[in-house]
């Protein structure tokens, strides 16, 4: 299954008609080894019933489907109709039979409506978006058995992202984008603190690292401009000028043929969070 599944992604982002889903793709599998490992880390097992907690247009869902193989189950919930149609797209292209999409808010939504409970959760720039990071948490807590998981991939604020040469854009963007996450009631260090946050929340925290990529600069400044292009809106509704957040965007996609080297990730939180057995 996990072979089939890379195969059939890898096979999407050289040969498939889509270009938008082509690239939702290859920045899922950006982070798709580190997920994995994460996953491995706490023991998936084929068979486990999982949940992706906003999950996007693709998130975790194939790589989650590889580890829990044809005899288990991945949910993937997001509050964004349009994201979950996105998805079921990717679902349906990757040919993941054993992957349900469910679209709504995570905090509203009935665990056994879900068919949870579930052995493991996972959480991949979901957290960042949350005002009440704590609450949240015990949601998701909720929707695990006694002795659960939770693996949470979060980007800090700080570092920004980096490139060589330097290009000032790239850490620009991280800051628009944090900007509109304050400005929506994001508080500030959220994802820093998501450790207390959780051990409030009454979960385990059993492992912390932290890692970030170094990759190729063509796609990576692609992912950065759709990224603000994605805040686009709403910063605007938020105060932000629109004419900072298109320069943006086109700074960062002239810089494709600029003659980079490479382009980091954000710095991410690897957290491995476990809900106490029961007793």
């Amino acid at each position: 299954m996990a072979e089939e599944v890379t195969e059939r992604v890898s096979r999407y982002i050289l040969d498939g008609s889509d270009p938008d889903l082509r690239r939702l793709l290859s920045g899922a599998e950006l982070g798709a080894e580190n997920a994995r490992t994460a996953f491995r880390r706490v023991g998936v097992q084929p068979g486990w019933n999982v949940i992706d907690c906003g999950c996007g247009p693709i998130g975790g869902l194939a790589v989650l489907a590889e580890m829990v193989g044809p005899a288990g189950r991945v949910v993937g919930v997001d509050v964004s109709p349009a994201a979950v149609q996105r998805a079921r797209a990717v679902v349906t292209a990757l040919e993941l039979s054993i992957v349900e999409l469910v679209a709504g808010d995570l905090h509203d939504l009935d665990a056994a409506a879900l068919g949870g409970p579930f052995d493991l959760a996972f959480s991949r720039a979901f957290m960042m978006h949350q005002a009440d990071p704590v609450r949240t948490l015990r949601r998701i807590a909720d929707l695990l058995r006694p002795g659960g998981w939770l693996v949470v991939h979060e980007a800090l604020e700080s570092p920004p992202p980096r490139s060589h040469p330097h290009l000032e854009a790239v850490a620009d963007h991280w800051d628009l984008v944090h900007e509109v996450l304050h400005r929506n009631g994001v508080p500030a260090g959220a994802v820093e603190d998501l450790p207390r946050s959780a051990r409030q929340a009454g979960l385990e925290v059993t492992a912390m690292r932290g890692l970030f990529l170094v990759e190729d600069p063509e796609p990576m400044f692609e992912i950065y401009a759709a990224t603000v292009e994605a805040v686009r809106e709403r910063g605007i509704q938020l105060g932000i000028a629109a004419e900072r957040i298109d320069g943006l965007v086109q700074d960062l996609r002239a810089a494709k043929d600029g003659g980079y080297e490479w382009v980091t990730s954000s710095f991410y939180l690897d957290l491995a969070l476990r809900k106490p057995a029961a007793g």
